[in-house]
């Protein structure tokens, strides 16, 4: 009796899992990945120093974590952090950074399945196709020449655009490009 019910259980398991799609409202997603990014470097430097008006702006490379809700069908919140910096930063020898945002994402492949009803066509429950918004802040730490570090704010927003690839139901490959927290990533999701 008891291998009887637990067949049916994982039975039932299975099929709810195989039939879902890779983004639905109430899924959590969390990202881990490798890429580069640019932000926007506010110190206490003169205008010179920092470059281009506004901040300097170095690429760096980034370990990205993040975390995105579903909060609607269609739609996720979530937030993003990381560790990064980089070697050779012209003044400068070398970066840290941490940078903490927020961001918002479109799961647009999932919209045009239900509104053209190609589900099964488009590979809904396997590809995620997702376009959003960023915008955060942060901390660096710029090690220059003589031991000297000089403290900055980071500052980044931006659009991104992104594919998931899910191989099983709970694990994806995913890559992304835009501007802010990266300009390029590249990762393994899971689905909570």
């Amino acid at each position: 009796m008891k291998k009887l019910l637990l067949s049916i259980i994982a039975l039932a398991t299975i099929s709810t899992f195989s039939n879902a799609q890779s983004f639905e409202k109430g899924g959590k997603y969390l990202s881990l990945g490798l890429g580069g990014a640019n932000f926007w470097h506010l110190g206490t430097g003169s205008p010179s120093v920092y470059g281009y008006g506004f901040g300097y702006t170095p690429t760096t490379g980034q370990v990205n974590l993040q975390l995105e809700f579903g909060i609607h069908k269609y739609v996720g919140l979530g937030l993003t952090t990381g560790v990064g910096g980089s070697g050779g930063l012209g003044i400068y020898g070398a970066e840290f950074n941490i940078p903490v945002g927020v961001i918002a994402n479109c799961h647009f492949w999932q919209l045009i399945a239900d509104k053209t009803g190609k589900g099964d066509q488009l590979k809904v429950d396997k590809l995620d196709l997702y376009a959003g918004i960023n915008v955060g802040t942060g901390v660096g730490m710029l090690f220059g020449g003589a031991g000297t570090v000089t403290p900055t704010a980071l500052v980044f927003v931006g659009p991104q655009i992104g594919v998931r690839y899910f191989f099983t139901d709970k694990i994806a490959v995913n890559g992304e490009l835009g501007y802010g927290k990266s300009w390029v990533n590249g990762g393994v999701v899971f689905k909570l």
